[in-house]
């Protein structure tokens, strides 16, 4: 009897294990969407972001990937070099260089709320600027170098180290060319790129805004949220140090730097105005 028990036993594993595996190679499940990069976190499809839309009808699907849920972690902090004084990324008003086009918090109900930053033009106006340069506000890290979507054209964010610790972030859009890697140290005045008109969309100038944040978010350029965002000429106008109607600073030359593993640390950075770039 034992034995007969044992052999029932043996042939119904055998069964169920078959079953399983048949399962398994004739149901494979929905197809995956094909993931193009896991570089980093700017140029993959759907690495730790969290998964946006997702819903019990799409499985399978490789879900949109969100960058506002990249925090900055402690060493990508500290890569950040400390910095305590700003300047106009194109020259101030006062200079005669730029006129704000649109100024930071304008109602504009037709796009969806107020405006997120600041345009800054050219005095000339249309596309008397196109071109011209733009400059790194302060010291800072860039976070993030590319092209998020048609509309907001080429654009460089780049995160500030604050005494305090806070980090804030500058944000170059609507840029014709960019001048600076992600990832790069710049300096205060270093050349990140150049005024544009996102692939002709708009007038050229730049879109230029202030946030305070631990996250990397693109977001909208108009919100009815106040969220992050900081008015961007008060900010610089707080941190700023000399004349306020002085031109922005011509790019810096960082001396006595230290290269840790490819990347610029900056030390004793010192203002040869000058020089030129």
């Amino acid at each position: 009897m034992r034995r007969h028990i044992n052999h029932f036993l043996f042939v119904a594993f055998f069964l169920v294990a078959a079953f399983v595996v048949v399962s398994i190679f004739r149901s494979p499940g929905p197809p995956l969407g094909k993931i193009h990069s896991l570089k980093d976190w700017q140029s993959a499809d759907a690495p730790i972001g969290y998964p946006v839309g997702v819903t019990e009808e799409s499985e399978g699907y490789v879900p949109e990937f969100d960058h506002r849920f990249v925090l900055l972690d402690s060493f990508e902090r500290y890569l950040m070099p400390e910095t305590t004084y700003f300047e106009s990324p194109m020259g101030s008003e006062a200079g005669a260089l730029t006129y704000n086009a649109q100024p930071f918090g304008s109602d504009n109900p037709a796009r969806g709320g107020k405006h997120t930053g600041d345009d800054l033009n050219g005095i000339g106006g249309m596309n008397t600027d196109l071109a011209d340069p733009v400059f790194a506000v302060a010291n800072g890290r860039v976070l993030y170098a590319g092209e998020p979507s048609p509309g907001w054209g080429n654009t460089v964010i780049v995160g500030h180290r604050m005494p305090d610790g806070r980090v804030l972030q500058s944000m170059y859009s609507h840029l014709h060319r960019i001048s600076v890697p992600k990832g790069a140290t710049v300096a205060r005045g270093q050349k990140l790129g150049t005024v544009g008109t996102a692939g002709g969309r708009y007038p050229a100038h730049l879109h230029f805004e202030m946030r305070e944040s631990d996250s990397i978010d693109i977001g909208a350029g108009y919100t009815r949220f106040k969220n992050n965002y900081l008015d961007p000429v008060a900010t610089v106008e707080t941190n700023r140090q000399g004349d306020s109607s002085a031109l922005a600073l011509s790019p810096l030359v960082v001396l006595n730097d230290v290269r840790w593993e490819g990347n610029l640390i900056l030390k004793d950075a010192h203002l040869l105005p000058d020089l030129e770039e």
